[in-house]
């Protein structure tokens, strides 16, 4: 299992470290199980709770 290394662009990601899912994950999702989710948190264009 590989691992990744960050760049620390903030004192709390110095020594951060995570697992690649390369050996897990080998293909992408399902296309015809994927639905597309409007994400607009209440909020109208003009960012303004409606």
């Amino acid at each position: 299992m590989a691992l990744r290394k960050f760049n620390p662009t903030t004192p709390g990601q110095r020594h951060k470290v995570a697992i690649t899912f390369d050996e897990i994950t080998v293909s992408r999702p399902e296309k015809s199980l994927l639905a597309k989710k409007k994400n607009s948190g209440g909020r109208n264009d003009t960012g303004k709770m409606t």
